[in-house]
């Protein structure tokens, strides 16, 4: 690849490249910070880990929760440490970001063998969306994350003449089986690469140790956790629903959807650009075809290759291939995505007209738009909704917890964030039909406030409705970000 000039852009070009990494630091801690509200599946995880103990924790979790074992026994370290409140369970996620960072450096600056692309590929890791949105959250996303671009690196700097550096991966490997359901994936793909380099070419059969030691970890896990779980067959349908599943008619147009989704997914969601995810395609499919010309075969096959390994696992229904599923693919994107952009740079010097270097930082200005609109990240803000319910709620009021906030309510319950001496009803949810809330409703007297997080279509409306048609009387109602509360005199003959 021709270099791109920047001689005289070369300290502004570091200087603004490194600032957005701190930038993208000062955000994500932000966000710890600002501890928004934990929505559903948040939530669903957090009462396992915070009413379990770590014997409890190996068993099938509660709410249809599948997460891995290390990570579950990191979580409630923190949580017995600093007590059960939602920066114990969030700072593990927030710590494994920070980490990742200067790794996605130093991965990027091994595969595209130049300084400046690795440092612009982690400015643009550090200001994305969706990692900072991961980096506090109660979930693996995170560790997934991290795993991918230590074994990638570790991996690609592996020196088999020293004992260090394969214990190192050794070690690295066998531990992300337990912390990261992904990491077969990035394993499966690092270990081809060393057989094929390493064994075949190089007769160095030194590698064999390493799988001895990722082999021996993955058998025990998946004997002892996975292995004829109880929750895989709901787990399945349910991605089935969400279509996370590569169909294997070829010829039907559900084939064409799905890799339809795959590059929506990773550039809409992953990368957020919404619905100027086709500009961020257009440059990887253009630095793909670079890459293939300038024979650069490694960097394609560690960005490319877990891709695709992984939907060939959806297609036989063993993991799906589905947003926050695809995380870990985000730095692998990224690092392809910038030396796309890098060529585009190179092929308008080369061939059109000579533009400045410093314009580089242009995608990275763009990519803070999304911020701009979304940051601080809100979901469900259902503590808001309590605090106002807490300070006008009088005794003998009743509070009905729609079923899509009962997990976040419970939650906030537990750690002691609310205590209610009033009577709670705690509403099952009935997605089969929404005239079966009528028989729960038709019970409720007096004036009651209805508390609603990730309700289902209309439910919300349908409930609200009917009591108003029916003679209740509307007397407050107040809307936050994914949450909603309503104060209503319920009619005594309803």
């Amino acid at each position: 690849m021709t270099k791109l000039d920047y001689t005289h852009s070369k300290s502004f070009l570091s200087a603004f490249f490194f600032l957005t990494i701190l930038i993208g630091i000062f955000l994500a801690i932000y966000q710890f910070i600002f501890n928004r509200s934990l929505w559903l599946d948040e939530a669903s995880l957090a009462l396992n880990i915070i009413n379990r103990d770590f014997i409890e924790l190996t068993k099938p979790l509660d709410y249809v929760q599948v997460a891995p074992i290390g990570f579950l026994f990191v979580e409630k370290v923190f949580v017995s440490v600093l007590g059960k409140n939602e920066f114990s369970l969030r700072i593990f996620s927030l710590i494994s970001f920070l980490i990742s960072i200067p790794y996605l450096y130093f991965l990027s600056n091994k595969l595209l063998r130049n300084q400046m692309m690795a440092l612009m590929a982690a400015s643009i890791y550090c200001i994305t969306l969706s990692l900072i949105n991961y980096s506090s959250e109660v979930k693996q996303y995170s560790i997934d994350v991290l795993l991918t671009i230590l074994i990638l690196y570790y991996c690609l700097t592996i020196q088999l003449n020293k004992n260090s550096s394969l214990v190192i991966l050794s070690i690295i490997g066998s531990i992300a089986i337990w912390f990261s359901n992904t990491s077969i994936i990035i394993l499966f793909v690092a270990g081809s690469y060393l057989i094929y380099f390493e064994g075949l070419q190089n007769k160095n059969f030194k590698i064999v140790s390493i799988f001895v030691f990722w082999l021996i970890s993955f058998f025990i896990y998946y004997f002892l956790f996975i292995f004829d779980h109880p929750s895989k067959e709901v787990v399945v349908a349910y991605w089935r629903y969400e279509n996370g599943f590569l169909p294997l008619n070829i010829l039907s147009k559900e084939f064409c959807y799905f890799f339809f989704g795959i590059f929506n997914s990773i550039y809409s969601y992953l990368l957020g650009f919404g619905s100027f995810w086709f500009i961020p395609f257009i440059i990887s499919v253009i630095s793909v075809i670079a890459l293939f010309k300038e024979r650069q075969f490694t960097l394609i096959y560690f960005c490319l290759a877990p891709i695709l390994v992984h939907v060939l696992l959806s297609g036989l229904e063993l993991y799906p291939f589905k947003d926050r599923l695809i995380l870990y693919v985000a730095p692998l994107t990224i690092i392809i995505f910038t030396f796309g952009l890098y060529s585009i740079f190179n092929f308008i010097n080369d061939r059109i007209i000579h533009i400045p270097s410093f314009l580089l930082v242009v995608p990275i200005c763009l990519m803070f738009y999304p911020i701009y609109l979304k940051f601080p990240i809100k979901k469900e803000e259902i503590k808001i909704s309590l605090n106002y319910i807490k300070q006008n709620i009088k005794s003998m009021e009743t509070i009905y917890v729609h079923y899509g906030a009962v997990r976040s309510f419970k939650f906030y319950e537990d750690i002691k964030f609310i205590t209610f001496n009033n009577s709670i009803i705690y509403d099952k949810g009935h997605r089969e039909g929404d005239s079966k809330y009528d028989a729960t409703i038709m019970n409720l007297k007096g004036k009651v406030w209805f508390v609603f997080t990730h309700p289902y279509r209309d439910e919300k409306e349908h409930i609200v409705e009917d009591l108003l048609n029916t003679g209740a009387e509307l007397i407050d109602k107040k809307e936050y970000k994914g949450s909603t509360i309503y104060y209503i005199d319920v009619d005594t003959e309803i």
